[in-house]
């Protein structure tokens, strides 16, 4: 769960084959709006309201392969926000959904050895995740804001079927000047996860209890080119008792046994006036993951056998290279 800004947005990641149709990516920010108040009678002018500030950005993408590899594979995510004096609202949504056609053989059980006697395609779902956020900070001084954060989100793949939750803390801007924007933040995370199950194995929803730490840098290297970097890490703080611990069947995760973090570097630069080009890495470890899933090709309703009980990797990771078109 990542509550930090970025320059870029989640993408998906799939293999190339014989026709693509590449990621357009569209953003739409609008300008600042001035309210005002009337003049009062008395002839003096009060002082006039802060500016509202709204920003909207819209970023959609397709592929599509056929041939030997056949893929399909889409991209949507939007982000708004919404500034006025101390006030701050920011939602962002983002879904990638993919299928794939994969050859499964036809095997001949009744020869010696077994023999493949057909190839035939079956379609199976390869990405299938969606997250939300909503945020909500109050500037108590220029550089300190309280924060409050909702999240909800799923990712079948990873053995998710929902993960929701909340965020409250305290955020600072370390370092603000032309060409940095260091901020440190400090609070308490809520999260709740349900999984995805299979025929004859039945798993309790956990929540966590956990103290995150966020550090971000935003550097300004040109007036064309930007750096992100950040960090934010999640240290359980309760024993997850309907949690399975990793690569047992035992239930009962112990404090600081789930730790998680999610790293982010970017780079974005304005190749001409409303194209930029943008490169990211993110790398996400889950030190107590959810089980894993049935694969999408496993036939219906055959299940893990009990004494087989397989999580999903620690460790996963994500290389977007996107362009940028910029209206208004």
């Amino acid at each position: 769960m990542m509550s930090s800004p970025c320059f870029f947005q989640r993408a998906f990641r799939t293999g190339a084959g014989p026709l693509a149709i590449g990621l357009i990516t569209v953003t739409f920010t609008g300008p600042a709006l001035a309210q005002t108040t009337p003049v009062i009678s008395t002839g003096t002018t009060p002082a006039p309201s802060p500016a509202v500030e709204w920003k909207v950005q819209a970023k959609g993408g397709l592929l599509l392969t056929s041939g030997n590899t056949q893929t399909t594979n889409g991209t949507f995510g939007i982000s708004a926000s919404r500034k006025q004096g101390g006030n701050k609202l920011t939602l962002d949504g983002a879904i990638n959904y993919g299928r794939s056609n994969v050859l499964t053989p036809v095997v001949d059980t009744t020869t010696m050895p077994n023999t493949v006697t057909a190839l035939n395609r079956q379609g199976i779902t390869s990405t299938n995740n969606w997250n939300s956020k909503g945020r909500y900070d109050r500037f108590l001084t220029p550089n300190n804001a309280a924060f409050v954060t909702a999240l909800a989100a799923a990712d079948k793949i990873a053995g998710k079927s929902f993960a929701g939750g909340g965020q409250v803390g305290y955020s600072r801007q370390v370092i603000k000047d032309d060409k940095n924007l260091l901020v440190a933040e400090l609070g308490y995370d809520l999260s709740y996860e349900r999984y995805v199950e299979s025929p004859g194995k039945t798993l309790d929803p956990v929540s966590i209890h956990s103290a995150r730490l966020f550090v971000g840098e935003t550097l300004k290297l040109s007036p064309a080119t930007g750096v992100t970097a950040s960090v934010e890490a999640l240290f359980n703080l309760n024993r997850e008792g309907a949690a399975v611990k990793v690569d047992t069947t035992e239930k009962g995760v112990d404090a600081f046994k789930d730790t998680r973090v999610v790293g982010k570097v970017g780079l974005s630069t304005t190749l001409v006036k409303s194209l930029s080009f943008a490169f990211g890495f993110t790398l996400r470890y889950d030190q107590n993951p959810a089980p894993r899933a049935l694969p999408g090709s496993t036939p219906a309703g055959v299940g893990y056998a009990p004494d087989f009980n397989p999580f999903s990797d620690k460790v996963d990771t994500l290389t977007e290279a996107t362009l940028i078109y910029t209206f208004l």
